[in-house]
């Protein structure tokens, strides 16, 4: 080939080249996968990896924030090569275990999204220690606010409260929460309901204070018009259709929720989450014209028990501890809405 020929092929055999290695395929990445360790919870993994505790339940499609040691989570947003190494490396937690265990005597005061290994570790102490010194029979309910004993004595038995032995299982549908809460309502006062079954006689609708929004088996997390649930209303009618004695409620006070517990009775309570935080929004329905509150994460629980300063609630399966303040915010979210006799 003449030499100007081979001179002016050359640019073209190079952009030709840089063209094919821009379109070669690239090496999947595959997503982050966390395995879950003893002591941890959502909150904290999220902290780690720089997300949003919510994107998490939201991967993983949980419906509850209970988790267990061993669980494999799928972490959004992070990715790892083929070898599972994760890019980029998690940020360093945020607080670091103090240099030397605080005196005997001290006491520590808990903080959102702490667990009792973490503290433990940071205090220089085991879970058991924590659990001795603090009269705690289980170390997963512990509670924002509440005040450990680092040492010395062990504290005093905390004021046991009352407590009612409300069975209860999971739901069976991502967003059955109101027919799971309600059968278990019910089982308590002899009523054997089946969950499916009160969620067919649920009328269907665009508002939630005539009927359920949206379909059941749809994304958690969501307002009207997308899928959402049902508000009080239409849950306590169905009840009364079984035979249970049930009305729904909107604006009840603490007290009467408590009197309510003192007299052997749970009641059924609309939250946002898992007892946690949120902010309702007005929401007009097409069907009805009729204007109501609505909020992300609605979602339903039992009080089974109060103490002083804090409520039990029995959400599906499981059963927790919230403060007060905790509560009444999350609660307040929709109103205060509720089912009693």
């Amino acid at each position: 080939m003449p030499a100007f020929a081979r001179a002016r092929l050359l640019p073209g055999l190079a952009v030709l080249i840089l063209v094919l290695a821009l379109c070669a395929p690239r090496p999947a990445q595959a997503a982050l996968i966390h395995i879950v360790q003893p002591g941890e919870n959502l909150f904290r993994i999220g902290l780690r990896y720089g997300i949003d505790w919510r994107q998490i339940m939201a991967a993983n499609n949980l419906y509850s924030t209970n988790i267990y040691a061993g669980q494999s989570l799928i972490i959004p947003g992070v990715t790892a090569d083929p070898a599972g190494n994760p890019a980029p490396p998690p940020p360093p937690d945020p607080t670091p275990a103090p240099t030397t265990p605080p005196a005997a005597g001290g006491t520590y005061v808990v903080q959102r999204g702490d667990t009792l290994w973490l503290i433990a570790t940071h205090h220089g102490l085991t879970v058991a220690d924590l659990m001795r010194l603090n009269n705690l029979s289980n170390p997963n309910l512990i509670f924002a606010g509440q005040v450990l004993a680092l040492g010395g004595s062990p504290a005093p038995a905390p004021d046991p409260g009352k407590v009612l032995a409300v069975a209860g299982r999971a739901q069976g549908l991502p967003l059955d929460c109101e027919s799971r809460s309600a059968v278990d309502w019910a089982g308590y006062f002899g009523f054997a309901i089946d969950e499916f079954d009160f969620f067919s006689r649920l009328p269907a609708s665009d508002d939630p204070e005539a009927g359920f929004v949206g379909d059941v088996r749809g994304a958690w997390g969501q307002i009207p018009p997308e899928p959402y649930g049902v508000h009080a209303g239409p849950v306590a009618a169905v009840l009364q259709s079984y035979g249970v004695a049930a009305r729904a409620v909107t604006g009840l006070a603490w007290e009467a929720v408590r009197a309510e517990i003192d007299a052997n009775r749970p009641v059924m309570v609309w939250v946002i989450g898992s007892v946690g935080n949120g902010a309702a929004t007005a929401y007009t329905a097409a069907s009805t014209g009729h204007t109501t509150s609505v909020a992300a994460y609605e979602h339903t629980v039992l009080v089974i028990g109060y103490g002083p300063d804090w409520v039990t609630v029995l959400d599906g399966g499981a059963t927790y501890r919230r403060t007060l303040a905790q509560f009444a915010a999350s609660w307040g979210v929709l109103g205060n809405m509720a089912v009693l006799q």
